[in-house]
Parts: structure tokens; C-alpha cells; sequence
């Protein structure tokens, strides 16, 4: 574990290293479910090629922008999420 990070509250002791699909490893290979998720963000699993594929374009692309300025992906995504859900408009936020 990791001193240099400050103890704001307990951790489970063990430590990640990678993920395939919905599973988690540990130093020792040990496979877990996840069924955290990464705690509020989404269940998208781990290292799925298109994943990868479009994570890897967008970040040679253009990084994280802040919602002080328009995007085509943001665009594209609010275009997308009205037309599913049949709202008028979307709201992107963090939780900071």
C-alpha cells in the first residue's frame, strides 16, 4: 500500500494492477468481479477493443475540454442522448 496517499478513509487492502472485462487482478493474479464499478462513473469493464480504439482517437484528438466551450463530442453525445430519452436538451456536470 501506498504511504504517500493520504488516509481520508480506509482502503481495502489490495491492489490493482489490471482489468479485462468485468474482472479486476491483483499483484498476485487474483481475479475479482467488479461490482464497484470505479464508484461513480460507468460500468464500461475494462480494456474492450473498441473502447480502446475510440478512447485512444479522441485522446490524440482533443483531451478534456471544460464545459466553457463547445466540442463536436459533447454534441454529438447530447444529440444522441435527447433522441433516446425524448428530452428537449441534456445538462453535463462533474461531481468536482
Amino acid at each position: 500500500m501506498n504511504t504517500a496517499i493520504m488516509p481520508t478513509y480506509a482502503r481495502y487492502p489490495v491492489t490493482f494492477v489490471r482489468g479485462d472485462g468485468c474482472f479486476l487482478f491483483d499483484e498476485a493474479g487474483k481475479r475479482y468481479l467488479d461490482f464497484a464499478s470505479g464508484i461513480g462513473v460507468n460500468a464500461v469493464g475494462y480494456g474492450h477493443p473498441q473502447w480502446v480504439s475510440a478512447v485512444t482517437k479522441q485522446a490524440a484528438t482533443l483531451a478534456h475540454v471544460s464545459n466553457l466551450y463547445h466540442t463536436e463530442p459533447a454534441a454529438q453525445l447530447a444529440q444522441r442522448l435527447t433522441q433516446i430519452s425524448g428530452m428537449e436538451n441534456v445538462f453535463f456536470a462533474n461531481s468536482g
